[in-house]
């Protein structure tokens, strides 16, 4: 009885470390300052940068900046009209009811 109750734990606990998303991957990017609105700027995490070929190494370095300050979000500034040239900018949203505050009026 106790191995097997041993081995269904080791299954799991080795099944739970495959799964788990890793750093890099749970820092979040947008696009849009209102979904940072109610989040803590950090600062910049990359200068202006071009969209073009090597644009996935500069939004890795982002990524990485942002981990490095403590932050959750990379917003992706625009700052050229047709978006060929972004910079980076760090977010710390807190998780929970206040990271997706909506307005609600009641009528009366």
């Amino acid at each position: 009885m106790q191995r097997a109750l041993l081995a269904s734990l080791i299954a799991l606990s080795v099944s739970a470390c495959g799964s788990y998303p890793s750093i890099e991957e749970q820092i979040q990017i947008v696009d849009s300052p209102a979904d940072v609105r109610v989040c803590k700027n950090l600062g910049e995490v990359s200068p202006v940068v071009p969209t073009g070929p090597d644009f996935d190494e500069a939004l890795w370095q982002m990524k990485h900046n942002t981990i490095g300050l403590g932050g959750t979000h990379v917003y992706v500034q625009q700052v050229s009209q047709d978006w060929s040239a972004v910079r980076g900018i760090a977010y710390y949203c807190s998780p929970g009811p206040a990271a997706d505050q909506r307005l609600v009026r009641a009528k009366g």
